[in-house]
């Protein structure tokens, strides 16, 4: 098999860690019954107005307006930062703040589309301009009379550097443009935390994070300010600061300092451990303990929430935001080439998995990657196993109860948690893929409790999950598949009590997906589940190799993705390998159905080719080339198809 090169991701972060969510709940009373141009225009002529209150409230009504997808992409494509760009450096601080808040909520909202429209129309020279202008030397004024000034100056900077935030995590030019301009330099100054308060620390902390990686000009220069970032991580909970705030900004400095220590060498593990130490704080906190009373609240206050209740709801989701990034931190740990041979299921819209060069023959005894001692130094694994963080990493795969749920869907506000709980949930099965995949069967908690793990995931998967959530269902299935590949390797014998009924749901998941990642990576359990199978002492071996060996010959008949086909016939040469399975070869006739699926799969990459991309390396794959040897005869390269 290609193996597959775990990848550092960036997905969209709807609620970065520290920032105050967003009020989804304004509507646009005003343009309710009207027409959407009609509204737009309207708005448009008032961002433009030179009466401030009209402007102001132009800009508040576009920000809200801006709260479906749809419309900001139109916003956008409207030419939104010719227009309110120059407001960004205009005389009036309050204009200069809801100019920054605006174009950041359609940016946010508008995605990739209203990411390529900010850019066409040059964002970067006006939101340049405010934070060189504006904070490179900015301090805030202490007289009582200019509060609401700072108020506003504050709040300005929080709105832009979230903006800039956002467009470096999804677009490459802003990160060259911020490094041409020097704009890290200025962020760094807002780690003073006397002096600026802990939110803008926190959004600035947000911004270098997404600026330093895979950055060297960042790098650079955040290498000369290590220290200050170690001792920030040293910071104690005070009356000024609140927890959730001290941990999130901890949580982010751990993460600009492991891009800085991005490898994990001798010299740098005990950085590596501090950070370590701070994530397993993060993740601490239970989170569906806390949800229970904010569910209680939310029930007794129908909607209308008090000023109180909406500090608990902002806390709460700067917890999720929190751990969702301790999580990602994690996740990226183990993400580099620590091994030759690692895998990972990328979620992302195009729904492909990066592969490299085929292995040699001797790397994998299937295809995968997992190995049975720990890719990890000694050092870092004892910090794993001190602060218990596998198990808090586990646990935030848990969902909150049917009934809190329930209370939550009810309002805005409600709905805004549940989708920062699935994300977690999501984070939480792909950080335990890559930690599963690289930490020995010891630190993992022995064979049992993978087993134990294992059959929890599969619960998840084929009982309780919509076969329509797809983010939910690849992450998870890619920590299955990782949990039965170490059992595989350590040759683990939890499996001798399987039956046929067992593994039944995972035949029917299989063909009910739509996604292609998710039907790999339950081929590739099937795979590694057949294989235990054949090394166990199972009273049912034959009769459940049959039904697995069956069905991936149905599956690659059916299937109309080469790729996924090439995973099929690999999974069989894996299976039929030993010279014991030859009497199960014979009794479904896989030298015959075999011979009839080559000239099958040969139209499917003729046809496929130039849309195959990086899976092209599943197909040239050494192992599928020998299931042609060895069952037919045949060997071929895609070289070979016009």
């Amino acid at each position: 098999m290609g193996k597959q090169k775990r990848q550092k991701r960036k997905p969209h972060k709807e609620n970065p860690a520290g920032l105050i969510p967003v009020n989804t709940s304004e509507d646009v009373e005003d343009f309710a019954n009207m027409d959407k141009e009609e509204a737009l225009q309207k708005v448009y002529e008032e961002v433009q107005s030179s009466n401030m209150e009209e402007k102001l409230s132009g800009l508040q009504t576009l920000e809200s307006m801006a709260c479906s997808e749809n419309m900001a992409v139109q916003i956008a494509s409207d030419g939104i930062v010719k227009m309110i760009g120059p407001l960004l450096i205009d005389h009036s601080v309050p204009v200069r703040a809801s100019a920054a808040s605006a174009l950041r909520h359609i940016a946010e909202h508008g995605r990739e589309k209203a990411y390529i429209s900010f850019f066409n129309d040059d964002i970067m020279t006006p939101l340049s301009t405010l934070l060189k202008r504006d904070y490179g030397e900015w301090q805030p004024n202490v007289d009582c009379v200019n509060k609401e000034k700072i108020h506003d100056e504050k709040e300005t900077f929080i709105q832009a550097v979230t903006l800039l935030w956002t467009l470096c995590e999804n677009n490459e030019l802003a990160i060259k443009y911020a490094n041409k301009e020097g704009l890290i330099s200025i962020l760094l100054k807002y780690f003073d935390i006397n002096t600026y308060g802990i939110e803008m620390s926190i959004v600035a902390a947000q911004c270098i994070l997404a600026l330093s990686e895979d950055n060297p000009v960042a790098l650079t220069e955040l290498e000369q300010h290590e220290q200050t970032l170690l001792s920030l991580l040293n910071m104690d909970v005070n009356d000024n600061l609140s927890v959730t705030d001290i941990i999130s900004l901890k949580t982010l400095i751990g993460g600009i300092l492991m891009h800085i220590n991005s490898s994990i060498e001798t010299a740098k593990i005990p950085t590596v451990s501090q950070v370590i130490h701070v994530l397993s704080e993060a993740l601490a906190t239970d989170h569906i303990n806390v949800s229970c009373p904010l569910a209680s609240t939310l029930l007794e206050e129908k909607a209308e929430f008090s000023r109180a209740t909406k500090k608990q709801i902002q806390e709460y989701r700067k917890l999720l935001g929190t751990q969702q990034q301790a999580l990602e931190i994690l996740t990226n740990l183990c993400s580099e080439d620590q091994e030759d041979n690692e895998v990972d299921s990328e979620i992302d819209d195009s729904n492909q998995v990066e592969c490299e060069e085929p292995m040699d023959e001797d790397e994998s005894i299937n295809g995968s990657s997992c190995k049975a001692t720990s890719s990890l130094p000694v050092n870092i694994i004892e910090v794993i196993n001190n602060t218990d963080l596998l198990k808090k990493v586990w646990n935030k795969t848990s969902n909150i109860d049917n009934k809190i749920s329930e209370t939550f869907s009810q309002s805005i506000e409600g709905k805004a948690i549940l989708k920062q709980v699935h994300v977690l949930r999501c984070r939480a099965y792909l950080c335990l893929h890559n930690w599963i995949s690289s930490l020995d069967i010891d630190t993992l908690g022995g064979a049992e409790n993978l087993y134990s793990i294992w059959c929890q995931i599969g619960t998840v998967v084929f009982k309780e999950a919509n076969m329509n959530d797809i983010e939910l269902l690849e992450s998870a299935t890619a920590a299955m598949r990782a949990t039965l590949q170490k059992l595989t390797e350590v040759q683990a014998k939890p499996f001798s009590k399987l039956t046929l009924s067992d593994i039944q749901p995972m035949l029917n998941g299989e063909r009910q997906c739509s996604n292609a990642n998710i039907r790999v990576n339950l081929i590739r359990i099937l795979g590694n589940l057949a294989l235990i199978i054949a090394n166990d002492d199972n009273l049912n071996k034959h009769e459940l190799m049959k039904h697995i060996s069956v069905f991936l010959l149905v599956t690659s008949a059916t299937e109309s993705m080469a790729w996924v086909m090439a995973e099929c016939l690999d999974a069989l040469m894996d299976i039929f390998s030993d010279d014991e399975t030859d009497k199960l070869a014979a009794e479904i006739q896989l030298t015959v159905k075999l011979s009839e699926l080559v000239p099958v799969f040969k139209t499917k990459v003729r046809q496929q080719k130039k849309t195959l991309g990086d899976n092209v390396a599943v197909i040239s794959t050494k192992s599928i080339r020998w299931i042609l040897i060895i069952f037919h005869g045949i060997c071929f390269t895609l070289d070979e198809f016009p």
